[in-house]
């Protein structure tokens, strides 16, 4: 929750983690949205998105034992950059 320009959802439950990017320009739902597709270009990881009272939001379920916290940290970066790339 202290990445710049993206806000949580409600407190995880389980393993399961909501957010979202505010963009500094445009509308945030059609922005997360193709952030969520960037992320799915990339191949690495794998997110999901769900509707948090009526708002696009973006999901990681990290649901095996076997997931890395590299793996986490990556998609933490890759979030960054393609906001990043997206927000211009």
């Amino acid at each position: 929750d202290k990445t710049d320009g993206f806000e949580t959802g409600p407190y995880p439950d389980l393993s399961i983690v909501t957010f979202r990017y505010l963009p500094a320009n445009g509308e945030a739902d059609s922005f997360n949205k193709r952030l969520m597709d960037a992320v799915h270009r990339d191949g690495r990881v794998f997110i999901t998105s769900t509707r948090i009272n009526g708002r696009f939001t973006l999901r990681l379920a990290v649901l095996n034992f076997r997931t890395h916290r590299a793996t986490v940290d990556y998609l933490l970066q890759l979030l960054k950059q393609k906001a990043h790339e997206l927000d211009v």
